[in-house]
């Protein structure tokens, strides 16, 4: 049992090493800054970078890295991408600078909460698909017929408040596009 435990640690470990020996020793340490600033990265990475590094015996380049990473967030922190990036139920780290991190706040939650309420419908909609197909089953006791009944019941409704509240969602993130475009 510890032998696997160890076994396990190790591969864990292994697996969170943020660039290979090849990405190190290739040394593009602007490109490697510029593809973090581009997904919003924050520049704590800088630090998983230098230990991922260090294994292999390669130093980074800081101020290198620092001059794509500023780079990279001049371009992640356009306005349309606040959308993208919520849509897409990616998190905002804060990464932008002062003079549009919260109005990129803000339309990144407004995106996000799009992103969510599709998440929770289509989970809902799952759930009834599947409570659905389980009334067909004709071994089910009256019992079990009622229980599953009363299930879709609540499901259903669950489904007409998510509804309401993603329609409320997309509309303020409508509202928030057609306001951002004063931005462009």
């Amino acid at each position: 049992m510890k032998c696997l435990t160890w076994c396990l640690l190790a591969v864990s470990l292994s697996g969170c090493a943020t660039l290979s020996q090849q990405d190190c020793l290739r040394g593009d340490w602007f490109g490697v800054g510029v593809q973090d600033g581009r997904s919003g990265a924050t520049a704590d990475l800088l630090h998983d970078h230098q230990k991922a590094c260090s294994e292999y015996g390669i130093a980074v380049n800081n101020s290198q890295y620092f001059a794509g990473r500023e780079q990279g967030i001049n371009e992640y922190c356009r306005i349309e991408n606040a959308f993208n990036e919520g849509l897409a139920g990616h998190d905002y780290r804060h990464v932008c600078p002062p003079a549009i991190d919260g109005v990129f706040s803000r339309y990144h939650a407004a995106a996000y909460a799009v992103h969510q309420g599709r998440a929770e419908l289509d989970r809902i909609d799952s759930d009834l698909f599947s409570k659905e197909g389980n009334l067909g089953d004709k071994k089910l006791s009256d019992k079990d017929r009622a229980r599953i009944r009363e299930d879709i019941r609540h499901l259903e409704r669950s489904r007409d408040r998510v509804r309401d509240d993603l329609y409320f969602h997309e509309r303020r993130l409508n509202e928030f596009r057609y306001e951002s475009q004063s931005y462009r």
